[in-house]
C-alpha cells in the first residue's frame, strides 16, 4: 500500500483535481448557456483546482524527472562524475524549494490570521495559500529520494 501511495500520490491528486476542474467548468457552460443561470461557485472552485493541480505537477515532474534541465556539463561525464553533478543539481533545488515552502508557510499563516475568506465559497484563502508549501514539501521529498537513488547507484559502482 505504502509503495502504491510512493508511486501514484500525485498522479491520483492531479486526476482528480483536474477532473473536478473539467467538470465544474463544463457545468457553468451548461449552466450558463442551456439552463440560462450560472453558477456563482463553480470558476472559484475550478480556479483553486487548476492552483492546487499547478503547484503539485512540479513535484509529479521531479519524481518522473521530466523538468527541463541544462544537460550540456551532465551529458559529457559518466558514472560517479555525473551522479555527483545530479546530486548537487538535486541540492540546489532542494534549497529553493525549501525556500518556497519556507516563505509560503509564512503567507499562508499570515492569510489565516487575517482570516481571509473566498468571494463565493467561503473556505478560508489560507487553504489555498497551501499550496505552494505543501507541494515543495512533495518536491524535498522527491528529491530526497532521487539523492537516496544516486548514493545508492553510487555505492553499488553502477
Amino acid at each position: 500500500m505504502l509503495k502504491w501511495i510512493d508511486d501514484h500520490f500525485e498522479e491520483a491528486l492531479l486526476v482528480f483535481l483536474l477532473s473536478a476542474m473539467s467538470l465544474l467548468i463544463g457545468g457553468q457552460v451548461f449552466m450558463r448557456y442551456v439552463m440560462m443561470n450560472s453558477l456563482a461557485w463553480s470558476e472559484e472552485l475550478a480556479r483553486y483546482c487548476f492552483i492546487w493541480a499547478t503547484y503539485l505537477g512540479v513535484s509529479y515532474g521531479v519524481k518522473r524527472k521530466a523538468h527541463i534541465c541544462v544537460t550540456a556539463v551532465s551529458e559529457r561525464l559518466s558514472g560517479n562524475p555525473q551522479r555527483y553533478l545530479h546530486i548537487f543539481a538535486y541540492l540546489i533545488f532542494g534549497l529553493f524549494a525549501f525556500l518556497v515552502m519556507k516563505e509560503g508557510w509564512a503567507l499562508a499563516m499570515k492569510i489565516f490570521r487575517f482570516g481571509q475568506k473566498s468571494s463565493s465559497l467561503g473556505i478560508y484563502m489560507g487553504w489555498i495559500y497551501l499550496a505552494p508549501t505543501i507541494s515543495f514539501g512533495l518536491v524535498v521529498l522527491r528529491l530526497l529520494q532521487a539523492i537516496g537513488h544516486e548514493v545508492r547507484a553510487i555505492r553499488q559502482g553502477a
